[in-house]
């Protein structure tokens, strides 16, 4: 049997100072009482790595926003990802692309990074825990919702129910969408799965116009874990590399695994 291998990934460990995240947020014009620590997190990784940065990252840290961090001066904020290059590489791309104040976010003594394994055994069964959006995009117009509208996979369900005796399980719904995700990007199959945590999170995101006008939005933000299942080793590491679902560049998405007790 043929093995295909997935180019060689990266998880990466940065240690980002929060004042020097702040002062980019001010270069940036956000308002930094309504932006989130992912957004800040995503803009700096793309200040620092440009088109090589990580498509998925974790912020290892409480949800809250920017602006909490003004009275922890000398804070460090965990931020774990995955990347298609070494931590050498990385540092490379920011000495010759990033400003000064970018360049100095990352505390580069205390970067550390290993590489993840070149080849996955089928059937071989790992944990998971993974932060993501259980969100989709109409196709069409429906009486509460327009065409290309993202809107909760829950409320989704119950719109389409349209009847409120109906007892609808959020948990239930959440877990099968997740398991029809594995299942269309392939890789993996879910073993077991549950909802570890739950709520509506606000997401800052900016227009393309040029004034660049953030906005606030409101999504679920639910974290699982279960086991899962290796079906192809080459697919499983790029589901690593590319993350699952949508607003992966905001902290969703990574998949993190270990070895299954």
């Amino acid at each position: 049997m043929s093995i295909t291998q997935h180019p060689q990934i990266w998880m990466v460990q940065l240690w980002l100072r929060a004042p020097r995240m702040l002062e980019l947020g001010r270069m940036l014009h956000l308002p930094l009482s309504k932006t989130s620590s992912n957004y800040l997190v995503h803009c700096a990784l793309s200040e620092l790595f440009q088109k090589q940065a990580p498509k998925v990252f974790s912020l290892e840290d409480e949800h809250r926003t920017a602006a909490q961090w003004d009275t922890e001066s000398g804070r460090l904020l965990p931020v774990l990802c995955y990347s298609n290059v070494d931590k050498q590489a990385l540092q490379l791309l920011a000495q010759g692309f990033a400003s000064p104040t970018v360049y100095d976010i990352v505390n580069w003594e205390r970067v550390a990074a290993k590489p993840m394994p070149e080849f996955f055994p089928e059937n071989m069964k790992l944990s998971f825990e993974l932060r993501t959006q259980p969100v989709m995009r109409k196709a069409s117009n429906g009486e509460k919702w327009k065409k290309g509208q993202e809107i909760d996979v829950f409320l989704s369900k119950v719109w389409q129910t349209g009847d409120p005796n109906v007892e609808l399980n959020r948990e239930e719904i959440y877990t099968e969408w997740l398991r029809q995700l594995f299942a269309r990007q392939g890789g993996a199959e879910i073993e077991t799965v549950g909802v570890q945590r739950f709520s509506l999170e606000r997401m800052s995101r900016r227009n393309h116009e040029a004034k660049r006008k953030v906005t606030l939005i409101q999504r679920p933000d639910v974290t699982f874990n279960g086991i899962l299942k290796v079906k192809n080793s080459s697919l499983f590491s790029r589901l690593l590399e590319q993350g699952l679902g949508r607003h992966k560049s905001f902290g969703f998405g990574m998949l993190k695994i270990r070895r299954a007790p």
